[in-house]
């Protein structure tokens, strides 16, 4: 009798994925390892599409082989986004304060945007720090909060140096 060799699952529950559907690679998130149902015994995933809502998406089974483990965004492309109005949405989030719960943000990729926020913590790909509070004075850094943004900065594996340079381009009050 001949045991036949197993190997481990690529992907667990809750992983982020990107695979080919239609011309283009999309972002998805495994929500179950079906096992070894496909053909000539390949393992299935149940997987979901990452859209912007909920209530909005779209789960299927696709072969491990169709999966590649998502990336986390580069640092250029994170940069970006915070340098142009993604820290001042984040930061915005979060002024009110008072009996809410703290707000944490992590960013993600979003079909069609790119590198965005989310407030979903199954949905991200890097962060999950909560957003500082009350940091934000119209669109730009109190400058009393700077470090405590730097050190939000940081949770996205930004440097100190990085962290400052978006600083910068979002701008601080007077």
């Amino acid at each position: 009798m001949s045991v036949k060799n197993k190997s481990a699952p690529m992907f667990r529950v809750g992983d982020w994925v990107t695979l080919l559907y239609g011309p283009q690679r999309v972002l998805a998130q495994v929500i179950e390892d079906r096992g070894r149902l496909g053909v000539n015994n390949q393992r299935l995933y149940r997987i979901r599409l990452d859209q912007d809502q909920d209530d909005d998406w779209s789960a299927f089974e696709a072969p491990e082989d169709a999966l590649e483990k998502a990336v986390v965004p580069d640092k250029n492309q994170v940069m970006h986004y915070l340098a142009n109005g993604g820290l001042v949405e984040l930061l915005r989030s979060n002024r009110d304060g008072g009996n809410k719960p703290p707000r944490r943000a992590w960013l993600t990729y979003l079909r069609g945007k790119g590198v965005s926020h989310t407030f979903i913590g199954k949905r991200g790909l890097i962060g999950g720090a909560e957003v500082p509070f009350n940091a934000l004075d119209g669109d730009s850094v109190r400058p009393r909060m700077r470090d405590d943004v730097i050190d939000y900065l940081k949770t996205f594996n930004l440097t100190t140096d990085e962290a400052e340079e978006v600083i910068n381009a979002v701008g601080t009050t007077p």
